[in-house]
């Protein structure tokens, strides 16, 4: 311990007395270690520190999935999983439908709500309460339903943090909730948008018209296959009272783990690429730090060869020099650790939807634990090439040289390798970035099949449920769109069951003439539409008509189809002489008997998936005006930017139709941007990482370069002496950089084939290795190395040769 001690002074006094190497060293270390703790910041906090609930591995989310695809379960069988399960010590159910805070003016808040089983907070998540109680459970029938929890947040915020409040009546869709109870602060909180719980009323044995998600807290050494299998007989039991519409077997259950469940797959692999990326940023830095010190090192051979000769031995300088690389590294750490912090506040303000909750991104202990063991590498890893050079060194010769300095050719080669391993780094980095630039813009080159330009949308919900009338469905949707249509700047305006990028409903259906099986009938997509939705939109029309305002009630059944769905469908016939079988949409109900409907039409294909480079899926378009629908979207076409209209359209939706809310309202360039945020996320990083590793390799050679001139003074001073040119002088230290840099991104390549691999899946219209971005970065990087290497080459031109020779 003396010796270490008495290392790490000697070594902080060397640091001290050579402020320009160590401030230099300092900051190339801040720059490899200060992306790797921000980018590890966001992977703990996203899907690798632990759920802030209580014994939060025995937290579940049953999913129901229909043919593989994950679907919103009903009421009714969770009901029938809680009455015949065993194997979960809670099964709460958390409905989809939406509530919103009312104001005073008796029009909706923007504040939402959701139902939620009673115990659901306290004995389901282990939330604590700041004030009150959770819900009791006869809270949750019908009549008694009437009560309230708010977040900490919504209380704050809302509320002025009262205390008083327990007890009070609030105004949730016009009607009155006494306020029972405030979670304690925290992940709660974070929930986008839903900021308050109102019980879930459900009577078992009688048909509830619920959609949700349901959550388990599994009992002590239950697993998560034994409630699989449990919960999978009683879904098969349940299938009989499901739509025949699909085979028994489209119908299955999951079990699934809470942790990560809700987090994009693709978010989860850019993040690990980035790690992997910002781990390189670390390698090239550590080789320049080598470099440096091993050029550092022939200045200080005579000071060690003075402590060899006085009985130092090669373990004590290797020693001595690591525990100097070591201090140094942790000076880097620190400066890297802030900037860490300042890169994450700046990818925070980048980073895409989590899809999680409990993501709290911060630095914290891991995160400091990870910051320190990777200063600790990154110490070793540039310290030891450099102490072992200088623990080899030849005692006799270096006295001899007196104050010369010694350069063998090992140490050269060290230093050629080294470069050779940062230009390798670079390229990999450099065409990584270039993948996933070329793959950014091809996701903004897809055709959508409409026009996002100026359109704002919004939902309009409501908990009333009878729609019995059809007639004053459509009466009612008629005014609202005459009102809209007046507003100052309004040019079209639209409903439909769903939006365009916002996901549509599915429907089984049959074309006629070619009968199938009930439960072999294919599925499509459907959206239920007025006629002005294909101008506020701009949908292309391929062949036949779009659907007009003579689709009304009593005329002969129309749809219109997709270009995917003749494709699909409809491949080598006349699309417009086909008919097909729909079962009759009802709302809150199942279909009802088949009916036929006519295709009139075909339209370009529109993208509606979760993501943009989702293939278009088979579409039907059904006449509003002949299945007036009372849950639907509103598209508004407007010179207007949408802050100045929402207003206004929540006012007229509130006026128009009774218990009706206007919400969710964003424009279509904003769901396109959504879309895009995960990809714009990981190339602005990898491309802001790349051009980082690109500034360290060009530093990395021109150190190299300007320490092989003042080595070779005396050989350059002998060339000129003998009669060669300034620019032979050049082309000559030109030439060993680009041998360096070429050499390293010949290996490079190898790097970039497997980088491709791993990173195609989370690209766009592009192979795995991208062969036009390759030629480009590549070009960049030599570019670079040939500025690098030129400017200590014509340093060393202008090297006068009496004085170089007379110095040696």
């Amino acid at each position: 311990m003396g010796n270490w001690w008495r290392d790490l002074r000697y070594g902080l006094r060397m640091l001290a007395n050579n402020k320009g190497f160590t401030a230099v060293a300092i900051l190339a270390l801040a720059l490899g270690i200060g992306p790797n703790v921000a980018i590890f910041s966001i992977i703990w906090a996203t899907f690798l520190a632990p759920l802030p609930y209580p014994d939060a591995d025995q937290l579940v989310v049953v999913w129901t999935k229909v043919r593989g695809e994950r679907s919103p379960s009903r009421s009714d069988d969770y009901l029938q999983y809680l009455a015949h399960s065993k194997s979960f010590q809670r099964l709460d159910f958390a409905s989809w439908h939406i509530l919103h805070l009312t104001n005073p003016d008796h029009l909706p808040d923007e504040t939402t709500g959701l139902p939620d089983t009673p115990g659901y907070f306290t004995k389901n998540q282990g939330l604590r309460m700041a004030l009150g109680r959770d819900f009791l459970p006869e809270e949750g029938i019908p009549g008694k339903d009437h009560e309230v929890v708010l977040t900490h947040r919504l209380w704050l915020e809302r509320f002025h943090g009262d205390p008083a409040i327990l007890g009070k009546p609030i105004l949730i869709d016009d009607q009155p909730y006494t306020v029972v109870g405030v979670l304690e602060a925290g992940v709660r909180d974070r929930v986008p948008g839903v900021q308050f719980g109102v019980p879930l009323a459900l009577t078992p044995g009688m048909h509830t018209p619920e959609w949700g998600n349901i959550f388990g807290r599994l009992k002590p050494r239950v697993t998560i296959a034994q409630a699989q299998a449990e919960l999978s007989v009683i879904d098969r039991q349940l299938a009989a009272t499901r739509s025949g519409d699909l085979p028994k077997d489209a119908w299955t259950i999951s079990v699934e783990p809470l942790k990560n469940d809700w987090v994009d797959k693709k978010l989860v692999q850019n993040l690990w690429l980035l790690l992997a990326a910002v781990g390189f940023v670390l390698l090239i830095a550590c080789a320049n730090l080598a470099n440096l010190l091993l050029a550092k090192g022939s200045s200080r051979q005579q000071e060690l060869a003075v402590r060899a000769a006085m009985g130092a031995t090669r373990r004590q300088i290797f020693a001595q020099l690591i525990t100097e690389s070591l201090t140094l590294a942790i000076l880097g750490g620190a400066v890297g650790i802030a900037l860490g912090w300042v890169i994450l506040k700046l990818a925070i303000a980048l980073l895409p939807n989590l899809g999680t909750a409990e993501a709290v991104i911060q630095l914290n202990l891991p995160v400091l634990y990870f910051a320190l063991g990777v200063t600790l590498l990154a110490g070793v890893l540039f310290g030891c090439a450099p102490a072992w050079q200088a623990a080899r060194l030849n005692l006799s010769e270096t006295l001899k040289q007196g104050s010369r300095s010694v350069t063998g050719r090992g140490r050269m080669r060290t230093q050629g390798l080294l470069v050779m391993a940062e230009f390798a780094l670079a390229l990999t980095l450099l065409a990584g970035a270039g993948m996933a630039l070329h793959s950014f813009w091809n996701l903004t080159q897809i055709d959508l099949g409409v026009r996002t330009d100026n359109i704002v949308t919004g939902w309009m919900e409501t908990r009333r449920h009878d729609f019995t009338n059809p007639d004053q469905i459509s009466a009612d949707a008629r005014q609202l769109l005459d009102k809209v249509r007046s507003l100052p700047g309004v040019q079209s305006a639209a409903l439909a069951t769903n939006m365009p990028l916002d996901g549509n409903g599915s429907f089984p259906f049959s074309i006629v003439g070619h009968p199938v099986a009930v439960v072999d009938r294919p599925v499509a997509d459907y959206q239920i539409v007025t006629p002005s939705y294909f101008v506020t939109f701009g949908v292309r029309l391929v062949q036949g008509r779009l659907l007009n305002d003579d689709d009304r009630a009593g005329a002969p059944q129309v749809v219109i189809v997709s270009q995917s769905f003749v494709d699909r469908f409809l491949h080598g016939v006349n699309p417009l002489d086909q008919r097909l079988l729909l079962g009759k949409l009802v709302p809150n109900q199942r279909p009802g008997p088949a009916s036929e409907w006519q295709v009139v039409g075909v339209f370009h294909d529109i993208r509606n998936g979760q993501h943009l480079t989702d293939k278009a899926a088979p579409q039907i378009f059904i006449p509003y005006w002949q299945v007036p629908w009372p849950w639907t979207g509103l598209a508004v076409r407007t010179v207007l930017g949408p802050g100045l209209i929402s207003g206004s359209l929540r006012d007229v939706v509130a006026h128009t139709l009774t218990g009706y809310s206007f919400t969710h309202v964003r424009t279509m360039q904003h769901m396109v941007n959504t879309q895009m945020t995960g990809d714009r996320f990981g190339m602005v990083l990898f491309a802001g990482f790349a051009v980082l590793a690109l500034l360290l390799s060009a530093l990395g050679i021109y150190g190299v370069m300007a320490f092989a001139v003042v080595q070779r003074s005396h050989e350059i001073g002998l060339r000129m002496a003998l009669g060669a040119q300034q620019r032979d002088v050049v082309l000559l230290i030109l030439t060993d950089g680009m041998k360096l840099a070429l050499t390293g991104a010949g290996i490079g390549l190898v790097g970039v084939i497997v980088l491709g691999h791993l990173m195609r899946s989370t690209l766009y219209g592009i192979h795995s290795v991208d062969l036009g971005s390759l030629a480009v970065v590549a070009l960049a990087l030599v570019a670079v190395a040939v500025v690098a290497s030129y400017v200590p080459a014509r340093r060393s031109a202008r090297v006068d040769p009496i004085i170089a020779l007379r110095q040696e």
